[in-house]
């Protein structure tokens, strides 16, 4: 797997990683992904779209499910065909990141996110 630098931000010059994930692999831009995502949470009743459930719902319907993979592995460390994923990650304390991966290239603002421990993945259909 490879590394791309990778950075998008809204017209503030904010950035959140979700909503950076999710517009790598949707194509979309910035606001029209933080404003989907925004119009989940409040759907769900959920007072942030970073909640799992919000941005799980937002992927489901963009066609993004979650699939199975080994537990305790690193980014770096993964084995995944040619397809776009996005990664949901930790650093086994109290960091939480979400990275796309598109046909085994790592798009992140930097590489630090190579050695987060693996929570979930979602694979783009």
């Amino acid at each position: 797997m490879t590394f791309k630098e990778f950075y998008i931000s809204d017209k503030n010059g904010k950035s959140n990683c979700v909503i950076r994930s999710l517009c790598k692999i949707l194509n979309k831009e910035y606001d029209d992904v933080y404003n989907g995502l925004c119009d989940v949470a409040k759907k769900l009743n959920y007072s942030s779209f970073n909640d799992i459930p919000v941005f799980e719902k937002y992927m489901e319907y963009n066609n993004i499910i979650k699939i199975d993979y080994c537990d305790e592995i690193k980014v770096k460390d993964l084995k995944i065909d040619n397809f776009s994923y996005i990664v949901f990650c930790y650093d086994k304390k109290d960091f939480y990141h979400m990275i796309p991966i598109i046909n085994n290239v790592i798009y992140d603002k930097n590489s630090d996110c190579m050695d987060l421990y693996v929570i979930s993945i979602y694979k783009k259909i």
